[in-house]
């Protein structure tokens, strides 16, 4: 039997290292000021988050606003809803592969002693011997199913983005760059069918050894011996590098660039800001399974799992205020609805095929109100549509609340609360601090979570 090494590596790197089993494109960015608000920033984003939110935003910022700066934005979410970490950390904990190991040794060594020629006059005491080490592995071998059983099924999820963004506001021309990265990936583990019949053979075997070394005669207990190996091997073989079972990792890596437009038009005798943002999209889909004696876990991004694509795409936003503090948003990011394939090589080093697994990027639409004055601002944002996954997990349509008290625009505390409708083990509240100690330099702080999920953000921004 090989060491368990392997498989404990695979377990815990495949799951941290991809750090996630479930994926979905959610609304939002790692904005850290949105963040800490719940996720609202269709309505009360300033021209910094404009591309990331609603490019309208732009038209609608503070007069006194000339440019902004953000260099970065980093954030990353991670959400493990079923408590998978912890099933790895009983899993490791219990020792249950290092218990079977050390079984399956003793087991082996009590049949080689006792089929050995040399002992024949000793073997009505050596047959016994092999009960225990039998039973001991049938018990093992059952831990061991049991536990990668309740692995089973089990998504883990992560986000990870990163962001820049130049923008310079106006009522007439509004204008901003922005580059945009994200990482959504996600880990599942399952067991394989074919690995719980090859786990139940084993412990047939071990049971037809237990029972023979009971018998009393020896003679016949030797010939009951030797039709457990006739049936079963002579040895107790069981080696993780036969498994099947292993991680189903997938995901999806975005970057978009693009350029936010906004102007403020007068419709109707209202002043209503209208904004688009053209953007080239790229987008590199993995997929594929690490099994659990596989401690190199390059196959996770290697070309044989990997399909990339080059796409352009455009968001359309719309806000107005309204003179009293009120502010009103709507936003439809990726217009252009696009169905992606995730693919396969059939062989390693052949052309990637497509699997059949498709990621679908359908618009996304949302409406917010905000409400300012001089010392507080309160904002909500509702998604209008269900953003579906990828394959792994719930869809989400998320609605977020947040509030924010500014003292003297030196600093800022924040905090907010977001409701998924899909699934409310995804509910998060959120907390965030602001400083711009210079009135110039701005930096940004939020973290956000529940008992199931957590995530944080960083920002550092020039504005004046």
């Amino acid at each position: 039997m090989s060491s368990p090494t392997p498989l404990k590596l695979a377990l815990t790197a495949a799951l941290l290292a991809s750090s996630s089993a479930a994926l979905a494109i959610p609304f939002g960015s790692f904005d850290s000021r949105s963040m800490a608000m719940g996720g609202a920033g269709v309505a009360v984003g300033g021209a910094d988050a404009a591309p990331l939110f609603n490019p309208s935003l732009l038209s609608v910022t503070n007069p006194k606003d000339d440019f902004s700066l953000i260099i970065p934005t980093v954030g990353i979410r991670v959400a493990d809803p079923d408590k998978l970490r912890d099933s790895i950390d009983t899993f490791q904990n219990g020792k249950y592969v290092d218990n079977l190991q050390l079984s399956v040794n003793a087991l082996n060594a009590a049949i080689a002693t006792a089929t050995n020629p040399a002992n024949a006059a000793s073997i009505q005491t050596n047959l016994p011997a092999i009960a225990t080490p039998a039973n001991n592995t049938s018990t093992n071998l059952s831990a061991v199913s049991a536990q990668l059983a309740t692995l089973s099924n089990k998504p883990i999820t992560a986000d990870v983005g990163l962001a820049t963004v130049v923008a310079v506001p106006s009522k007439t021309f509004g204008a901003a760059f922005y580059a945009n990265g994200t990482v959504t990936a996600g880990g599942l583990f399952q067991y394989h069918a074919d690995d719980a019949t090859k786990i139940t053979s084993l412990s047939n075997q071990t049971k037809c050894l237990s029972d023979a070394a009971a018998i009393a005669n020896p003679t016949a207990a030797l010939t009951a011996l030797n039709n457990c190996a006739t049936l079963y091997g002579t040895n107790v073989n069981f080696t993780s590098t036969t498994l099947k079972s292993g991680i189903h990792v997938k995901g999806v890596q975005l970057s978009e660039f693009g350029f936010a437009l906004s102007r403020e038009f007068q419709i109707k005798e209202h002043n209503v800001a209208l904004g688009i943002t053209p953007k080239i999209v790229k987008a590199k889909l993995f997929d594929t399974v690490v099994l659990v004696n596989d401690s190199n876990q390059n196959n996770v991004s290697a070309q044989d799992n990997m399909a990339e694509y080059s796409t352009f795409n455009f968001d359309l936003g719309a806000a107005k205020e309204y003179g009293n503090g009120w502010r009103t948003g709507f936003v439809l990011k990726n217009v252009l609805p696009q169905t992606l394939d995730f693919k396969k090589a059939p062989t390693a080093g052949a052309t990637p095929v497509a699997t059949g697994e498709t990621l679908t990027l359908k618009p996304q639409a949302r409406i917010g109100v905000s409400h300012a004055n001089s010392w507080s601002t309160v904002a909500l944002d509702v998604d209008l549509t269900r953003n579906d996954p990828a394959g792994l997990e719930q869809g989400t349509q998320y609605v977020a609340l947040g509030g924010e008290l500014d003292a003297w625009g030196w600093a800022q505390l924040r905090a907010g609360y977001r409701v998924d409708m899909v699934n409310a083990d995804r509910n998060v509240t959120s907390v965030g601090l602001g400083l711009a100690p210079f009135g110039v330099l701005h930096i940004d702080l939020a973290v956000a979570g529940n008992a199931n999920e957590v995530g944080a953000s960083f920002q550092l921004g020039v504005h004046f």
